[in-house]
Protein backbone atom coordinates (compact mmCIF):
# COMPACT_ATOMS: atom_id res chain seq x y z
CA UNK A 1 0.00 0.00 0.00
CA UNK A 2 2.84 2.40 0.77
CA UNK A 3 4.19 1.89 -2.75
CA UNK A 4 0.83 3.08 -4.13
CA UNK A 5 0.78 6.11 -1.81
CA UNK A 6 4.32 7.07 -2.89
CA UNK A 7 3.27 6.69 -6.52
CA UNK A 8 0.22 8.93 -6.06
CA UNK A 9 2.30 11.69 -4.49
CA UNK A 10 4.77 11.74 -7.38
CA UNK A 11 2.41 10.98 -10.28
CA UNK A 12 1.99 13.73 -12.87
CA UNK A 13 -0.52 13.76 -15.69
CA UNK A 14 1.03 14.78 -18.99
CA UNK A 15 -0.67 16.72 -21.78
CA UNK A 16 -0.20 13.68 -24.04
CA UNK A 17 -2.15 11.51 -21.58
CA UNK A 18 -4.96 14.07 -21.56
CA UNK A 19 -4.99 14.42 -25.34
CA UNK A 20 -5.11 10.63 -25.85
CA UNK A 21 -8.09 10.31 -23.50
CA UNK A 22 -9.91 13.28 -24.99
CA UNK A 23 -9.57 11.86 -28.49
CA UNK A 24 -11.10 8.55 -27.32
CA UNK A 25 -14.26 10.17 -25.88
CA UNK A 26 -17.52 8.95 -27.38
CA UNK A 27 -19.16 11.78 -29.27
CA UNK A 28 -22.72 10.92 -28.18
CA UNK A 29 -22.18 11.22 -24.41
CA UNK A 30 -24.32 13.75 -22.57
CA UNK A 31 -22.65 16.73 -20.89
CA UNK A 32 -22.53 17.08 -17.13
CA UNK A 33 -23.56 20.09 -15.05
CA UNK A 34 -20.92 22.24 -16.77
CA UNK A 35 -22.70 21.67 -20.12
CA UNK A 36 -19.37 20.93 -21.86
CA UNK A 37 -20.08 18.19 -24.37
CA UNK A 38 -17.66 15.57 -25.61
CA UNK A 39 -17.78 16.99 -29.16
CA UNK A 40 -16.15 20.20 -27.99
CA UNK A 41 -13.53 18.36 -25.92
CA UNK A 42 -12.57 16.11 -28.84
CA UNK A 43 -12.40 18.98 -31.33
CA UNK A 44 -10.28 21.12 -28.99
CA UNK A 45 -8.04 18.30 -27.69
CA UNK A 46 -4.87 19.81 -29.20
CA UNK A 47 -5.56 23.27 -27.85
CA UNK A 48 -6.66 22.38 -24.31
CA UNK A 49 -4.56 19.35 -23.34
CA UNK A 50 -1.79 21.44 -21.70
CA UNK A 51 -4.22 23.50 -19.62
CA UNK A 52 -6.32 20.49 -18.66
CA UNK A 53 -3.18 18.56 -17.60
CA UNK A 54 -2.21 21.53 -15.40
CA UNK A 55 -5.70 21.53 -13.86
CA UNK A 56 -5.55 17.78 -13.17
CA UNK A 57 -2.08 18.05 -11.60
CA UNK A 58 -3.09 20.98 -9.42
CA UNK A 59 -6.06 18.94 -8.23
CA UNK A 60 -3.81 15.97 -7.41
CA UNK A 61 -1.25 18.12 -5.59
CA UNK A 62 -3.76 20.11 -3.52
CA UNK A 63 -6.23 17.27 -2.99
CA UNK A 64 -9.06 19.53 -4.13
CA UNK A 65 -11.38 19.28 -7.12
CA UNK A 66 -13.37 22.02 -8.84
CA UNK A 67 -16.81 22.42 -7.20
CA UNK A 68 -18.64 21.47 -10.42
CA UNK A 69 -16.95 18.06 -10.33
CA UNK A 70 -18.85 17.29 -7.12
CA UNK A 71 -22.23 17.86 -8.78
CA UNK A 72 -24.25 15.62 -11.08
CA UNK A 73 -27.47 15.63 -13.03
CA UNK A 74 -29.30 12.49 -11.96
CA UNK A 75 -31.79 10.95 -14.33
CA UNK A 76 -33.79 7.75 -14.05
CA UNK A 77 -33.46 4.97 -16.61
CA UNK A 78 -36.28 2.46 -16.97
CA UNK A 79 -35.13 -1.17 -16.50
CA UNK A 80 -38.15 -3.44 -17.05
CA UNK A 81 -41.55 -4.28 -15.65
CA UNK A 82 -44.29 -1.83 -14.74
CA UNK A 83 -43.39 1.76 -15.50
CA UNK A 84 -45.46 2.87 -12.51
CA UNK A 85 -43.15 1.08 -10.05
CA UNK A 86 -40.23 3.14 -8.73
CA UNK A 87 -38.15 -0.03 -8.22
CA UNK A 88 -38.08 -0.58 -12.01
CA UNK A 89 -35.84 2.46 -12.55
CA UNK A 90 -32.15 2.95 -11.88
CA UNK A 91 -30.47 6.30 -11.35
CA UNK A 92 -27.73 7.48 -13.70
CA UNK A 93 -25.49 10.38 -12.72
CA UNK A 94 -24.28 12.67 -15.47
CA UNK A 95 -21.01 14.08 -14.19
CA UNK A 96 -18.53 16.50 -15.73
CA UNK A 97 -16.70 14.91 -18.68
CA UNK A 98 -13.30 16.32 -17.67
CA UNK A 99 -13.68 14.69 -14.27
CA UNK A 100 -14.29 11.35 -16.01
CA UNK A 101 -11.15 11.89 -18.12
CA UNK A 102 -9.08 12.54 -14.99
CA UNK A 103 -10.52 9.46 -13.25
CA UNK A 104 -9.80 7.34 -16.32
CA UNK A 105 -6.16 8.45 -16.51
CA UNK A 106 -5.66 7.77 -12.80
CA UNK A 107 -7.37 4.38 -12.99
CA UNK A 108 -5.32 3.20 -15.98
CA UNK A 109 -2.04 4.24 -14.38
CA UNK A 110 -2.92 2.83 -10.95
CA UNK A 111 -3.81 -0.55 -12.46
CA UNK A 112 -0.57 -0.57 -14.46
CA UNK A 113 1.41 0.32 -11.31
CA UNK A 114 -0.33 -2.34 -9.22
CA UNK A 115 0.30 -5.00 -11.87
CA UNK A 116 3.93 -3.98 -12.41
CA UNK A 117 4.64 -4.37 -8.67
CA UNK A 118 2.50 -7.52 -8.32
CA UNK A 119 0.21 -5.85 -5.79
CA UNK A 120 -2.98 -7.46 -7.13
CA UNK A 121 -3.42 -11.11 -6.22
CA UNK A 122 -5.15 -13.48 -8.61
CA UNK A 123 -7.87 -13.99 -5.98
CA UNK A 124 -8.80 -10.28 -6.07
CA UNK A 125 -11.60 -9.10 -8.32
CA UNK A 126 -13.25 -5.81 -9.18
CA UNK A 127 -10.15 -3.68 -9.84
CA UNK A 128 -9.47 -4.62 -13.44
Amino acid sequence: MQILVRWLVTFLISPSMVKAKLLKLKMNKAPGVDLVGTNMLVELADEISDTVADLFNKSLITGEVPPDWKLANVTLIFKKGKKSSVSNYRPVSLTVNLCKVCESILRDNMIEHLQRHSLIKSSQHGLV
